[in-house]
């Protein structure tokens, strides 16, 4: 399968590159509802609907039929139409077809993320951000580009569509960097989440009470690698297979595991996700309730945005209480924060000292991990997990070779924090960069051969 993928992603590039420009997003759209078909070929008609409606709506949105622009009553009508037609398939594509968060088979390929993108659209042409009306075929291909359909990243239109009409030239750089994303997407998949992954026994989650504690926190610690490097590596898979095409895509990780609060977690976790909420949930919550009251203090504006913010992102997840737990959680750990800057401001422009950046990102990432547990099992078994863990047995030290896949994952945020770029070998000498991939290539197909690969964690979400 990844064989004859790769065939037709080199034959999808070469054809790409000997048309024109015009002929490209046509020959892009039709790669991109062939991939879906393939993988999800009866869910088929409710993209090509939800997007057609899309486009239907958002001619009725647009600015230049309309002089009352958001006073008209009508253009907002037609608004809320769209998004609820956009929440209704969300929510009964995923209450139908899908059992637990993550499963498999996946069988609606992408709806959470297309949904997501379209209800963009349609904000963003209400609001007057997309001031140029667009074409049926640019906003079909910015909703089902095949790179990113399967598990993002949630593109922004403004962004997207402007590269639609920009010349997507791929030189010797661009076409270098291509690779070196596909790369690390390759080494974070194959070589560190699968592994690790296949090395944690889903007993210890099932049967908690038959554990000790050092092996229930090595295993929720191990998936919490797991879970990141198999979505960042796609993510960083499915932006160097775009470069290919010359279109950029958004960085969707930049080492999570680093932030120093819940605030800074949520700008380096699934930052495309994270900005969509920012945008159409917490920001218009926030203004509703400043017009009402601007003081700091003013306690609605403080409790209600991050609540509700962190609620639709764990429903986005999944329609059950543990998600929406997640959720809650997280948008509780955000309030307190919000909080305690009120009763602890910080210095403007002070640079937090190295102990308290250190002890922050050592309780973001001991809670983030606990709360995890929630967010991988249904909440009568979380509860089990997190009672053993406060009072089972301790136990002895867990096996140290998970060390072998998490020490790696460690170096590669910290080699790319470090040098603030994704794609840190690019600047090293050729020698240097031919030596790396000499060693990542055995290893992904060591990996390979020993097992097949596991479907990607969100993919199919």
């Amino acid at each position: 399968m990844l064989a004859l993928w790769l065939a037709l992603l080199v034959v999808g590039v070469v054809t790409y590159h000997r048309l024109r420009p015009r002929l490209q997003l046509y020959w892009l759209l039709l790669l991109s509802y062939a991939f879906y078909a393939w993988w999800a070929g009866r869910f088929l008609p409710v993209l090509v609907l939800l997007t057609l409606a899309g486009y239907a709506i958002a001619r009725r949105l647009d600015h230049s039929g309309s002089p009352q622009g958001h006073a008209d009553p009508a253009r907002r009508r037609w608004l809320w139409i769209g998004i609820g037609l956009n929440v209704a398939a969300l929510a009964l594509l995923r209450l139908g077809y899908r059992g637990e968060p993550f499963a498999e088979p996946f069988a609606v390929l992408g709806v959470s993320f297309y949904a997501l993108q379209i209800m963009a659209y349609l904000f963003d042409t209400y609001s007057g951000i997309l001031k140029t009306p667009h074409t049926l075929t640019e906003l079909a291909l910015y909703v089902a580009y095949f790179p990113k359909m399967a598990a993002g990243p949630i593109e922004r239109p403004q962004a997207f569509l402007r590269q639609l009409l920009e010349p997507r030239g791929v030189d010797d750089a661009r076409f270098a960097r291509a690779a070196t994303l596909i790369a690390v997407g390759l080494t974070r998949k194959l070589v560190l989440a699968d592994p690790l992954a296949a090395r944690l026994s889903p007993d210890v989650l099932m049967t908690p009470a038959a554990f000790d504690r050092m092996t229930l926190a090595a295993t929720v610690l191990g998936y919490a690698f797991v879970l990141y490097n198999d979505f960042a590596g796609y993510s960083s898979i499915a932006r160097g297979v775009s470069a290919l095409f010359g279109i950029e895509l958004s960085q969707n990780f930049a080492q999570p595991f680093a932030a120093h609060s819940f605030t800074d977690l949520w700008t380096r976790w699934h930052i495309t996700f994270s900005h969509w909420l920012r945008d159409y949930v917490y920001l218009p919550v926030s203004r509703y309730f400043l017009r009402r009251d601007l003081r700091r203090t003013n306690t609605a504006n403080l409790l209600v945005p991050p609540m509700a913010t962190m609620l639709v992102c764990g429903l986005w997840h999944g329609a059950s209480f543990n998600l929406l737990l997640w959720g809650g959680l997280h948008g509780v750990y955000l309030v307190l924060e919000r909080l305690a800057r009120l009763r602890w401001p910080p210095a403007p422009g002070a640079a937090l000292p190295a102990w308290r950046r250190a002890a922050g990102i050592a309780l973001v990432f001991s809670v983030s991990c606990w709360t995890l547990v929630v967010l991988l099992l249904p909440t009568t078994r979380a509860l089990e997990v997190w009672a053993q863990l406060l009072t089972g047995p301790i136990g002895e030290l867990p096996d140290l070779r998970l060390l072998l896949y998490m020490l790696p994952s460690l170096w590669l945020d910290w080699m790319q924090s470090r040098h603030g770029e994704d794609v840190v070998f690019m600047p090293w000498p050729r020698v240097a960069r031919a030596a790396l991939l000499a060693i990542a290539i055995p290893l992904w197909l060591a990996a390979y051969s020993t097992a097949p690969p596991r479907a990607f964690v969100y993919q199919g979400f």
